[in-house]
C-alpha cells in the first residue's frame, strides 16, 4: 500500500519544476514560443511555395499539352508522354535539316543554270538572284539597259498579272540580244507574292539562225546561176547551130557550167561533214597527207604557170585525227593559193610553198603564195562561208567561197586554229595549228 504514494509525488514535483524553471527562466520560454511562430511562419511559406509550384507545374503541364497537341503527339485521353514530345521534336529538326538541305539544293541548282532568274517580292525588289542574273544587277553599262528594262517588265506584270516576253539588243562593243521573260506569281487564294523574271543571253543563237538565213540564200544564189546558164545554153543548142565553132563553144560553156555546178555541190557537201564530224584521233603522218595532195595539186599549179614547192616535212609532224579531213583542208588552202597566185608575162612564176614544222605540243601546217594579197579589211571575214574578197576574179576562176570555210572547220575538228597573214600585192601566209598526236 505504500509504493503508489512516491509515484504520484514525482509527477506533482515534475510539474513543480517546470513551474519553477519556468519562473526562474523566462528567456527560455520566450525562445520556444518564438521558435513555435517560426515554425509557423515556414510552415507557411513552404505552404505558398507548394501552391505557386503547383500553379507552375499545372501551367507547364498545359503548355506542354499544347505543344504535344500541335506536334500531334498527346495521349488519345489527353495525357502528356514527354518522351512521345521529345521524339516528336526530333522528326520535327530532322525535317528542318531536311528542309534546308532541299532549299541549298535548289539554291546550287539555280546558281548552275545559264539562265537568269530573279525572284522579286510584291513591290518589286529582288529577294533572290541566282549566278548568271548578277551581272544584271552590277550597273554596268550594258548591263544596266537589261536592269532597266527588268524592272519596267516587272512593275507592268505585277501591276497588270500578265506575263510578258520581250527581246532587248545591246549595242556594247560587240551586239548582244537578251531574251526577258518576266511571269507574275499569285498564290492560292489569288493574292500577289511577287514575279519572277528570266533572263538569257541568246546572240549566239541569233547569230547562228542569221548564218543559216544567208547560207540558204547564199545556197540559192549559187545554185540559180549556173542552172540559169545551163538552161540558156541547152536552149540554145537545142533550137540549132549551124557553126560547128559556135556550137562547140557553147559545149564548152555547158560543161564548164556542169563542172561549177558539181564543184559547189561537192563543197557544200564537205563542208557539211566537216562542220558535223568529230576528230577520230587516229595518228596521222602530215608527210603522207603532203604527198598525197601534193602531186594532183603540182600539175593543177603548172597548168596554170605556178611552182608549187614541197619543203621536206619532219617525221615528227604527227597529229591525232582524220586523214580524209586533213587531205580536204590542205587541197582547199593550195587551190586557193594557186587561184591567187595571179601570173603575169615576162616574169618568173609565182610560187607557192607547203611546209610543217613540229612543236613541243603541236605541228603548224603552213601554205605560202606570192599572189595578189588580201586585203586588211576582209582579213576578219574570209572564213566565213561564200564569202569572196573578189566575187568577179572567184567566178572567172570558178572558186564556190566554200573552201576556206572548210579548212576553218577542218582545223576546229582538230582541237587546232587556223590564221593568216597577207599582204595586198605581196602573198598571203595560211597557217594551221594543230595538236600533236599523244601515245594513249
Amino acid at each position: 500500500m505504500t509504493a503508489p504514494g512516491p509515484r504520484r509525488e514525482r509527477r506533482v514535483n515534475l510539474r513543480g519544476l517546470r513551474r519553477r524553471a519556468s519562473g526562474r527562466f523566462p528567456i527560455v520560454g520566450g525562445v520556444v514560443t518564438a521558435a513555435v511562430v517560426v515554425l509557423v511562419a515556414a510552415g507557411a511559406l513552404l505552404l505558398i511555395a507548394v501552391v505557386v509550384l503547383a500553379r507552375r507545374a499545372v501551367g507547364r503541364a498545359a503548355d506542354l499539352r499544347l505543344v504535344g497537341a500541335r506536334l500531334g503527339a498527346n495521349h488519345p485521353k489527353g495525357r502528356v508522354d514527354p518522351a512521345t514530345i521529345v521524339a516528336a521534336l526530333d522528326r520535327r529538326a530532322a525535317e528542318s535539316a531536311q528542309q534546308g538541305r532541299d532549299v541549298e539544293r535548289l539554291r546550287e541548282a539555280l546558281d548552275a543554270a545559264a539562265l537568269g532568274v530573279l525572284v522579286t517580292d510584291g513591290a518589286g525588289g529582288v529577294i533572290l538572284a541566282n549566278r548568271a542574273a548578277l551581272p544584271y544587277l552590277s550597273g554596268r553599262p550594258g548591263e544596266a539597259v537589261v536592269e532597266g528594262r527588268v524592272s519596267e517588265a516587272i512593275a507592268a506584270a505585277l501591276g497588270e498579272g500578265q506575263a510578258l516576253s520581250r527581246e532587248l539588243e545591246l549595242y556594247t562593243p560587240r551586239r548582244r540580244v537578251v531574251h526577258l521573260e518576266v511571269v507574275p506569281l499569285d498564290d492560292s487564294a489569288g493574292e500577289r507574292l511577287g514575279a519572277v523574271a528570266y533572263i538569257a543571253d541568246v546572240t549566239e543563237e541569233r547569230r547562228v539562225e542569221a548564218m543559216r538565213r544567208d547560207f540558204v540564200a547564199n545556197v540559192g544564189h549559187e545554185l540559180k546561176t549556173p542552172l540559169g546558164a545551163m538552161a540558156v545554153l541547152a536552149e540554145t543548142l537545142s533550137g540549132g547551130v549551124d557553126d560547128p565553132e559556135v556550137a562547140a563553144r557553147l559545149a564548152a560553156r555547158l560543161q564548164a557550167e556542169a563542172g561549177r555546178l558539181s564543184r559547189l555541190l561537192d563543197d557544200m557537201l564537205d563542208l557539211s561533214q566537216a562542220e558535223s564530224a568529230a576528230s577520230p584521233g587516229l595518228p596521222v603522218a602530215l608527210a603522207a597527207v603532203v604527198a598525197e595532195v601534193a602531186g594532183p595539186a603540182r600539175e593543177a599549179a603548172a597548168r596554170a604557170g605556178v611552182n608549187l614547192m614541197v619543203e621536206e616535212i619532219p617525221h615528227e609532224a604527227v597529229v591525232a585525227g582524220d586523214e580524209r579531213q586533213l587531205r580536204t583542208m590542205l587541197g582547199n588552202l593550195l587551190d586557193n593559193a594557186v587561184k591567187y597566185s595571179d601570173p603575169q608575162p615576162g616574169r618568173p612564176p609565182p610560187r607557192v610553198w607547203v611546209r610543217a614544222r613540229a612543236q613541243a605540243d603541236g605541228v603548224v601546217l603552213e601554205v605560202q603564195d606570192e599572189g595578189i594579197g588580201i586585203p586588211e579589211s576582209h582579213l576578219g571575214r574570209i572564213f566565213e562561208r561564200f564569202y569572196r574578197v573578189d566575187r568577179g576574179r572567184s567566178r572567172a576562176t570558178g572558186g564556190t567561197g566554200l573552201g576556206l570555210s572548210i579548212v576553218r572547220h577542218v582545223a576546229l575538228n582538230h582541237g587546232g586554229d587556223v590564221g593568216v597573214e597577207s599582204r595586198l600585192g605581196e602573198g598571203s601566209l595560211f597557217r594551221v595549228r594543230l595538236p600533236r598526236w599523244r601515245e594513249p
